[in-house]
C-alpha cells in the first residue's frame, strides 16, 4: 500500500504497571510504517512511568502530568494526534500482530466506512485467551434501543467492544472532536452515540483488540454505575427506536430462517474481504 494512512493511537496509563508494556508492545511491535502513538501517564505511583520510559524513543509523544483522570487525559491526548485513523488503547488491553495493518487497508478499500470494530476477543489476567463475541453487525436503531448496553432491558448480551473501534478523523471532527472529560465509565459509549448520528459502524470479521478481564478493571468495579446515565443518554437522542416487546418479538420471528431474518431483523453493516482480489468491500447483514 502507498501511501500508508497515518493511524493514531491513544494510551492512557494510570497504575497498570503489571500490564502496559504488553500493551505498548502489541502496538509498537507491529512495525506499522505511519504509526502516531502517544501515551498520556495519568500520575502513576505503581512503577508504570519507568516501564513506559523504556519505550519513549519510540514513541509520538509521552505525556506525564499529575492526575486528571481517566476522561481528561484520554481526551488531551486525541485532540493532540494528527492521523487520518484515530483510535484508543487503554493500558491493559492489547491489539493483535496484524491490527494496524487490517484497519489501514479496511479504510483506503472503502472510503465510505467511517467507523469499524473488530470481534470480541477475551483474554484473562495473565494473557491466556478465553472467549470471544462474533456479532454479525450493529444496528443503529437497536443501538438507541438499547440493544447493546448493560442492564438495559433489551441488551442481548452484546457490546461495542472498544478495544476493536477504529474510526476516521473526519467522524471525530464531525461528533464534536471531544471526548467526555468527566470521571465518567461510559465515555466510550457517549461517543458511539455521537457517531451513530453520522454513520453506520462496521464490524469487521476478524478480533482487531484483546480485552483483558481483571477484578480492577471500570467494567468490574463500576460498570453498573453507567446504566441509568446512558439509558438517560438514549432517551434524550431522540432516534427512532424499538420497544422491548417489539425487539423481543422480532427477535424470535428472525430465527425461523435467512428470509425471516431479512424480514424482521434489523439492516446493520459489515466489511468483508474478496479472496480473489484481498480488497475489502462494505455489504449489509441483517442482525435480531
Amino acid at each position: 500500500m502507498s501511501p500508508w494512512p497515518k493511524i493514531s493511537i491513544v494510551t492512557p496509563s494510570y497504575n497498570q504497571a503489571a500490564f502496559v508494556e504488553a500493551t505498548l508492545r502489541s502496538v509498537l511491535d507491529q512495525g506499522y510504517p505511519n504509526l502516531e502513538y502517544l501515551v498520556m501517564e495519568d500520575g502513576s505511583t505503581d512503577g508504570s512511568p519507568a516501564i513506559i520510559g523504556k519505550y519513549r524513543d519510540r514513541l509520538a509523544q509521552y505525556v506525564a502530568e499529575p492526575n486528571r483522570g481517566f476522561g481528561a487525559v484520554l481526551n488531551d491526548g486525541l485532540l493532540r494526534t494528527t492521523g487520518e485513523v484515530m483510535a484508543w488503547l487503554n493500558s491493559d488491553d492489547l491489539y493483535l500482530p496484524y491490527t494496524l495493518q487490517t484497519v489501514a487497508r479496511i479504510f483506503q478499500d472503502c472510503p465510505e466506512v467511517e467507523w469499524i470494530t473488530g470481534l470480541s476477543l477475551l483474554c484473562d489476567q495473565p494473557g491466556n485467551f478465553i472467549r470471544t463475541v462474533s456479532p454479525e453487525g450493529f444496528s443503529r436503531r437497536l443501538f438507541f434501543s438499547g440493544r447493546y448496553l448493560g442492564g438495559h432491558p433489551a441488551w442481548s448480551g452484546r457490546w461495542i467492544p472498544q478495544e476493536s473501534v477504529f474510526w476516521r478523523r473526519s467522524l471525530w471532527e464531525k461528533s464534536g472532536a471531544h471526548f467526555l472529560t468527566e470521571r465518567l465509565q461510559y465515555g466510550d459509549f457517549e461517543l458511539w452515540s455521537r457517531f451513530w448520528k453520522h454513520a453506520d459502524l462496521h464490524v469487521v470479521p476478524l478480533p482487531l483488540g484483546v480485552y483483558r478481564e481483571h477484578a480492577a478493571t471500570y467494567t468490574s468495579t463500576r460498570g453498573t454505575k453507567s446504566i441509568e446515565p446512558c439509558t438517560r443518554l438514549l432517551a434524550a437522542a431522540g432516534e427512532p427506536t424499538l420497544s422491548f416487546n417489539a425487539i423481543r418479538c422480532r427477535e424470535l420471528l428472525s430465527r425461523l430462517g435467512t428470509r425471516a431474518l431479512q424480514k424482521f431483523g434489523q439492516p446493520a453493516k459489515a466489511v468483508k474481504c474478496e479472496p480473489a482480489t484481498g480488497r475489502w468491500r462494505s455489504e449489509t447483514v441483517y442482525v435480531a
